[in-house]
């Protein structure tokens, strides 16, 4: 746990394990995931441990903590619903993986007592966080072709809701804005990504699978800008920033773009072994985590 606004260790916690994904963490409690599938629920205050508990299989996408549940995804397909108070398994939602799938697991979001989870499948469902029932589901993308890597169409990278409305978009298939009551699709246009998108009252951010950013209208769906000058540079999922979107990539740059027309405004190289997770915005800092473990935060102006 670290200070954003000096970036001094409040504290730290050895938890002698792997851990492949995390931190989750709302309502006073920090959540991570491991390699063997552990998850460790502690203290945010205090880092102290509250509880440990296992799920089937390795966990990739960061846990959910929400009206006093802990939502879970693991890489076999299931959805766990974990007691935040005690650790205890209160319900657990399965579905089927494909034969070929890529690395990675969209982190569930939550809105009006519902987790939104995307799947390796193309699909995507809500469940109701207090016991884990089916509320809706829709395909966001149909696998299609003939062989398995053909018909990839995993749901992973990060989604994003305003308002009444779910933003979600697929490797080899669609993004796609959703109703989040009902799964009714608003609209829909070709893409495919894997790193996921964001959103804001105006504006939907994306980077695709060949790494350009783009701007579509968010009511629409219509395209506003698209910036293609960082063509294999591994380019992160984007966040916004002020009036900016920031990227990072592969060699540790991160890029600011007018999210007006998409031209660059800045770029600051933060670490020479690349950017190692997504970025995150606290206020007005944007919090970056870098692959040789350099912790930065960057201010507009």
């Amino acid at each position: 746990a670290v200070n954003v606004e000096t970036g001094s260790t409040v504290w730290t916690r050895d938890l002698k394990l792997t851990l492949s994904a995390g931190p989750g963490a709302d309502e006073g409690m920090v959540v991570v995931g491991g390699l063997d599938g552990e998850v460790i629920a502690l203290d945010a205050t205090t880092g102290g441990e509250l509880w440990r508990t296992k799920v089937s299989s390795e966990i990739l996408a960061r846990p959910l903590v929400n009206r006093g549940m802990v939502v879970v995804r693991s890489q076999d397909g299931r959805v766990f619903g974990f007691a935040a108070d005690s650790g205890r398994r209160q319900w657990v939602f399965d579905r089927s993986v494909p034969l070929l799938t890529l690395r990675g697991n969209a982190p569930p979001v939550a809105r009006g007592g519902y987790a939104y989870i995307g799947f390796d499948n193309g699909k995507i469902a809500a469940l109701r966080i207090s016991d884990g029932s089916l509320v809706w589901e829709q395909s966001l993308s149909t696998p299609e072709g003939r062989t398995v890597l053909e018909r990839m169409v995993d749901v992973d990278g990060s989604m994003s809701i305003i308002g009444s409305d779910l933003y979600a978009v697929g490797y080899r298939g669609r993004v796609a804005a959703l109703t989040a009551d009902g799964g009714r699709i608003l609209w829909v246009r070709e893409a495919s990504s894997f790193s996921g998108l964001t959103a804001s009252r105006e504006q939907l951010n994306l980077t695709d699978a060949d790494d350009a950013v783009w701007a579509l209208d968010r009511l629409s769906g219509g395209t506003m800008w698209k910036q293609d000058r960082m063509v294999r540079r591994s380019v992160t999922a984007p966040v916004r920033h002020g009036d900016s979107v920031v990227v990072g990539d592969f060699e540790g740059y991160l890029h600011w773009l007018d999210d007006e027309d998409g031209s660059f405004q800045a770029r600051v190289r933060t670490d020479s072994d690349g950017v190692g997770g997504a970025l995150l915005v606290v206020g007005e800092r944007l919090i970056v985590l870098g692959r040789s473990g350099r912790l930065s935060a960057y201010r507009i102006g």
